[in-house]
């Protein structure tokens, strides 16, 4: 299978900033994964300077010598992508690109990024305005498959909410997940206390807000109503300062909520900033879990 859109990402990641998500990341599974995050494997013999916690004290009775139990670690995760979807996507960021292409991107990077470690990707979106969760996969070809399929459905109509999409994700997977939700500003302001708290009792969670195009400036086009925004609207100062005002409030109570719940918060503006925004996504996320 030809990887066209896997070969774009690839192009956009250096092998700095590679090499640092990859140590990020595991700092990330740390805090999903508490205490040891290991499988018990068999015992051995005792070495002095073994942690006095491995001991199994029933199996050294038995044995009439120390024995600890060994371990091994995970080796997979399991990584879910919430994508919001629908006519917004078809909007523009902040730098004038396509949010669909933006948020887009910004899965695949990170998804490629997981993928070094073979861990397990699934996505979670509307397709023909159903909720959709494609399965628990890894590889190169797996995440072609999700970024064709995609591609096709970001911009299709959606009327389901961020939250749908969470508790979808919830409901239809046992296993314990690293969430990772794109959305957009309206996706933010739309999530609801009760799914992130049900969401974090066993998973992380983590929010990447796609920006949108202010309404102040020419050439503003209405995606819901198919027209130009006519130019009292686009031009006037007023409106700019409600904007502003609306969107900072939004984002402040809402990122507060999601601090509460040690969920962080990443605003990307456009694509060339992808990498270096998830970067301080998972620096913030580590240092967040660690206090």
């Amino acid at each position: 299978m030809m990887l066209h859109n896997v070969d774009k990402i690839r192009a956009n990641i250096s092998i700095s900033a590679s090499k640092k998500t990859a140590n990020l990341l595991d700092g990330l599974y740390r805090s999903i994964f508490k205490g040891r995050s290991l499988d018990f494997d068999d015992l051995r013999d005792y070495v002095l300077g073994d942690d006095s916690k491995d001991i199994d004290w029933k199996s050294s009775i038995r044995h009439g010598s120390l024995l600890v139990r060994r371990y091994v670690a995970f080796k997979r995760h399991n990584i879910v992508f919430i994508m919001d979807s629908g006519v917004k996507m078809s909007g523009f960021n902040k730098n004038d690109e396509k949010k669909a292409e933006t948020a887009l991107y910004t899965f695949g990077t990170l998804a490629y990024l997981v993928n070094k470690n073979e861990d397990e990707v699934s996505c979670v979106f509307s397709k023909n305005n159903t909720l959709y969760m494609s399965p628990f996969k890894s590889g190169l070809t797996n995440l072609e498959i999700n970024l064709v399929d995609l591609e096709k459905h970001l911009e299709d109509e959606n009327t389901h909410t961020i939250n749908e999409l969470i508790d979808y994700a919830l409901n239809h997977s046992k296993r314990r997940m690293i969430f990772v939700v794109i959305s957009d500003i309206a996706g933010l302001n739309s999530i609801e206390e009760n799914i992130i708290k049900k969401a974090t009792l066993a998973h992380d969670l983590l929010f990447v807000n796609i920006s949108d195009a202010s309404l102040f400036g020419s050439g503003m086009f209405d995606i819901d109503e198919r027209r130009d925004l006519p130019s009292f609207i686009t031009k006037n100062e007023k409106i700019k300062e409600i904007e502003d005002i609306e969107r900072k409030k939004i984002v402040e109570e809402k990122t507060a909520l999601l601090k509460k719940y040690r969920i962080t918060v990443e605003d990307i503006n456009s694509k060339s900033e992808i990498v270096s925004k998830l970067i301080e996504l998972l620096e913030r996320h580590n240092n967040a879990v660690r206090r």
